[in-house]
């Protein structure tokens, strides 16, 4: 799978939506997302499941890509198109062994040596954050800025994907710094228009 696909992923809280999850998404890929990512930590496996396998057609549908957040098994399991992975996940060599490509497979870093690690175990893709102060989640470590996300994106051998406080107004300098794309929950999710809040990044990070 191209990892241009990345270029703008949408990470869900359906909390947020006041509508079910999978019509805002609709309108989040109508708007020009290319990745969400289903993120709700307070689900359990099963419905967490119930919830991948109904966005899975929706994305398709628009083409664009369904990735699920920690769970490698649901997202196999619900046909997803990939899986996003952290620290306290299955370690990144022994996911790579049970995900075969073109299966994806992301992992959090907030430095060098977790950047490292998932480059060792095959992966294909890294957030790296927080890049700026979020907005929408809790953040230990301080961002990094532009100048940061620009010396990582030097030092990497995988693609980054700018995360943490990212808007419209800021898509475009994390571009521009070496990120293959950027993620965010805040712009797409409790939007007004989540439509248009999809345009509007879509915009920002056109080359």
């Amino acid at each position: 799978m191209s990892i241009d696909r990345l270029k703008i992923t949408a990470i869900t809280n359906r909390l947020l939506c006041g509508v079910p999850l999978e019509e805002t998404v609709a309108r989040i890929v109508e708007g020009g997302a290319t990745a969400v990512m289903l993120r709700e930590k307070d689900l359990s496996p099963r419905e967490l499941y119930l919830a991948a396998r109904r966005l899975v057609p929706v994305c398709e549908s628009r083409g664009a890509l369904l990735i699920v957040n920690h769970s490698l098994e649901v997202a196999i399991a619900a046909g997803a198109h990939g899986a996003h992975l952290g620290v306290a996940s299955i370690p990144p060599a022994a996911a790579r062994t049970i995900a075969r490509k073109p299966f994806l497979l992301g992992f959090s870093a907030h430095d060098v040596d977790e950047m490292r690690a998932a480059e060792a175990a095959s992966f294909d893709y890294c957030t790296m954050s927080p890049v700026f102060y979020p907005t929408s989640k809790e953040f230990t470590s301080p961002p990094i800025g532009i100048e940061g996300l620009t010396r990582m994106a030097k030092a990497a051998a995988l693609p980054l994907v700018a995360l943490g406080g990212i808007t419209a107004e800021n898509a475009k300098s994390c571009i521009a710094a070496g990120a293959c794309g950027v993620a965010a929950i805040g712009p797409f999710f409790g939007a007004g228009d989540p439509y248009d809040a999809a345009r509007r990044m879509a915009e920002a990070v056109a080359t």
